[in-house]
Order: structure tokens, then C-alpha cells, then sequence
């Protein structure tokens, strides 16, 4: 079963993001299961308690710090797994690539581009 987290602030946003993760798991009869996180820190706090994902969609800008400090707490846990960034913030793209994101796209996120993301994503993840 492939694990999914999401996380982004914007609630509006987040439930976009859930409707095409469910929309994608339909179409593809993939076999997944996500977890949904507003903040950065519920997230951390989720592997701090041992919780692990296969994949990891994070907005940059979040409440607190952004997605490029969770990715890298991300990264104190799990050196390997996929990092995506869905972001309306080009310029942390750069630094996306030191906590080796594999992706980082901007918003809005269309249906299209967010399901030519996910292929690409399994292809490179042989999933």
C-alpha cells in the first residue's frame, strides 16, 4: 500500500489537493492510503511518533516555518522518500533541491498537471 502526506495551510487548497489524490486512487485502482496535515508541526510531530509515508506533497509557505524546514525535518527521518512541492512561491525552488525534492510545481494545480505529476512520480518511484 503506498502512504501519502499531504500538507498545506491553506484549508481551501488542502481539499483541492484530497479531491484529486481521491479523484487519481480511482481512475488508476491504486492501492493508497494519505494522511491530511494543515501545519507543518502536526506532520513532524507524526514521525516523531514513528508514522512513515511513501510520498510527501508540501506547500512551501506554512503557519509556523515552511515546507523547505519540514522537508527537512522529513529528511532526519526518511533520506529517500519522494519530497513534491506545490507552492505559489517560485523562489524557493533552488532551495527545494538541498533536501532533494524531486518535484516542485507551481499553483493553481490543474487536474491535468497534477495527474501527470503523480504518473511521472510512480514511474520514477516503480510503483
Amino acid at each position: 500500500m503506498l502512504r501519502l502526506a499531504v500538507c498545506d495551510d491553506n484549508l481551501n487548497e488542502l481539499s483541492n489537493m484530497v479531491q484529486l489524490i481521491e479523484q487519481y486512487i480511482t481512475l488508476k485502482n491504486l492501492n493508497c492510503e494519505y494522511a491530511v496535515f494543515s501545519n507543518g508541526v502536526d506532520l513532524v510531530s507524526a514521525l516523531e511518533k514513528g508514522k512513515r509515508f511513501d510520498i510527501y506533497w508540501l506547500d512551501i509557505m506554512l503557519l509556523g516555518f515552511t515546507g523547505i524546514d519540514v522537508a527537512k525535518e522529513i529528511r532526519v527521518f526518511d533520506k529517500t522518500a519522494p519530497i513534491l512541492f506545490f507552492t505559489t512561491s517560485p523562489e524557493f525552488a533552488l532551495e527545494s533541491y538541498s533536501v532533494k525534492a524531486i518535484n516542485y510545481v507551481l499553483k493553481p494545480i490543474s487536474k491535468e498537471k497534477f495527474f501527470f505529476t503523480f504518473d511521472e512520480l510512480l514511474e520514477q518511484i516503480n510503483v
